[in-house]
């Protein structure tokens, strides 16, 4: 049996509280989707997910440096790593936070957690890696995932919102799926959480940037903090938890943890997350939401089956 990595900078325990702890990161993240609709219900798009960048790359950099990791990147792969960060950061959180906007977070979800599909495609692309039988039947489970949530959801939202919706949630996913190609391209020397960690360093910086160049007047009056305690709390969340806790603790885990038991603990994210936002946002997911999230879970678990290692990135 294959015995998973052992990170000398993470205490070892049993496999039982190993799993526990994957449960606890799984947790964590779906919860960050609700947390992340509290604070956009009462931040600016771009601000919002600045501030949480921000602090979430300080946060994990930090935490880097104090469990002994080096922050150095070897020059030649910085053009790689911008480019990942852009799209694993920039472009991810932006496009999932425009779709929040215009969508109930559970459906978000359940749209968002297509990415390991869009990434079975583009690694067939651009990585020349055969599809499978067990990844051609993922991918037909996953269209009709698509097709089971889409469908209802344009008579609802109507053609105009639907359509941005649906091109910001799908492009959210592709991105990340594109964002992992690269990395696996690039095969990066540095640790993981560092190479994570500078991710949202730059993922920040082109937010903050993006933040400037359309909610100016929001940041010159200062005017675009939380009102409530429900929006900080959100804001907090994200930026601590979601972002630079979880990361630390997830790839501590991925180094020491089987890749089957890693991967299922990424699908336990969307599971929490729209259970999450029930309970949080009230949202009442459709009898066409729960049959879409069935078969996109199902065809993302068959996916994972053929995996070999563990998830490089996993928000």
């Amino acid at each position: 049996m294959h015995s998973p990595r052992s990170d000398p900078r993470v205490p070892q325990s049993g496999s039982g509280s190993l799993q526990a702890g994957l449960l606890m990161i799984a947790v964590s993240w779906g919860f960050n989707w609700p947390a992340v609709k509290l604070a956009l219900n009462e931040m600016p798009i771009w601000s919002m997910r600045w501030v949480g960048l921000s602090a979430g790359s300080a946060l994990l950099l930090l935490l880097a440096r104090a469990s002994g990791r080096s922050l150095h990147v070897a020059a030649h792969q910085w053009p790689a790593l911008m480019l990942a960060g852009l799209l694993n950061m920039t472009l991810f959180n932006v496009l999932t936070a425009v779709a929040q906007t215009l969508m109930p977070t559970s459906r978000a979800v359940i749209l968002a957690y297509t990415m390991p599909l869009w990434t079975a495609l583009l690694a067939r692309i651009f990585l020349g890696e055969r599809l499978s039988a067990r990844r051609r039947t993922a991918l037909a489970l996953g269209a009709a995932g698509l097709a089971a949530v889409l469908v209802p959801l344009r008579s609802q939202l109507g053609t105009p919102s639907f359509d941005a919706a649906v091109a910001a949630i799908l492009g959210a996913a592709i991105a990340w799926a594109a964002g992992t190609i690269v990395m696996k391209r690039a095969h990066f020397t540095s640790d993981p959480v560092v190479t994570t960690a500078w991710q949202l360093a730059i993922g920040a910086i082109s937010v903050g940037l993006g933040a400037l160049a359309f909610e100016g007047a929001e940041l010159r009056a200062l005017s675009f903090w939380p009102h409530t305690l429900a929006g900080w709390g959100g804001l907090l969340y994200n930026s601590v938890i979601g972002i630079a806790l979880s990361y630390f603790l997830w790839f501590g885990m991925v180094a020491r943890l089987p890749a089957a038991t890693a991967a299922i603990g990424v699908l336990l994210v969307p599971v929490v997350g729209v259970t999450a936002s029930m309970a949080i946002m009230g949202e009442r997911p459709s009898l066409a939401d729960g049959v879409g999230f069935v078969l996109i879970t199902t065809a993302v678990f068959v996916n994972t089956r053929s995996l070999k290692r563990g998830p490089e990135h996993a928000p």
